[in-house]
């Protein structure tokens, strides 16, 4: 007498899944890839779309009156009273080299701790989260300009990611490392 035994296509299903389960389980932790993300600010220089990783600014500011001042450097707008401090403003889109001056700069990136500096722009779209997996190194026309190392796909648009502390640099390179903190 032969006993036969089967299983249920449902029995089947619960121990092929159970197998699956257990192989993952079984996985070290360290191994397993999380998904990194990165926090933008996404913004608009003379049209165009741009952003900023938010761990390169300080503070997101609006609508601060700048006072403006005669100097040698074109991009700088003038100052601004930030935090009970003075700020050099400069227009974010000058240094780009995306245009001439906007019309309304509402809108500052505050960047530095030790001296910091504000970025003024007209547009801000808004705080994104995005995997590291849609960044990119920039080229073709996003390479045109020094300062974007990286571009983002955002919602289906592709943004150039500017790099503050190469802007800062540039800002100070201008200015002349000593006569930085004078042209405040």
């Amino acid at each position: 007498m032969t006993i036969v035994s089967t299983m249920s296509a449902i029995e089947e299903k619960v121990v092929e899944l159970r197998s699956v389960f257990d192989r993952a389980r079984a996985i070290p932790f360290s191994s397993q890839k999380a998904e990194t993300i990165e926090d933008l600010l996404a913004i608009s220089l003379s049209g165009d779309p741009y952003a900023v990783r938010v761990t390169e600014v300080s503070a997101l500011v609006v609508d601060r009156k700048i006072v403006g001042l005669p100097s040698r450097v074109p991009e700088l707008l003038g100052v601004a009273g930030i935090r009970g401090s003075v700020v050099p403003v400069y227009s974010f889109a000058a240094l780009l080299g995306s245009g001439g001056l906007e019309d309304r700069m509402r809108w500052l990136v505050l960047c530095g701790a030790e001296e910091p500096v504000g970025l003024a722009f007209s547009d801000f779209e808004g705080y994104v989260r995005v995997p590291s997996a849609q960044i990119y190194p920039a080229n073709g026309e996003y390479a045109k300009s020094e300062h974007v190392k990286d571009v983002a796909r955002v919602a289906g648009r592709v943004r150039a990611v500017v790099s503050i502390p190469h802007i800062i640099e540039a800002i100070k390179g201008r200015c002349g490392k000593a006569s930085f903190a004078k042209e405040r």
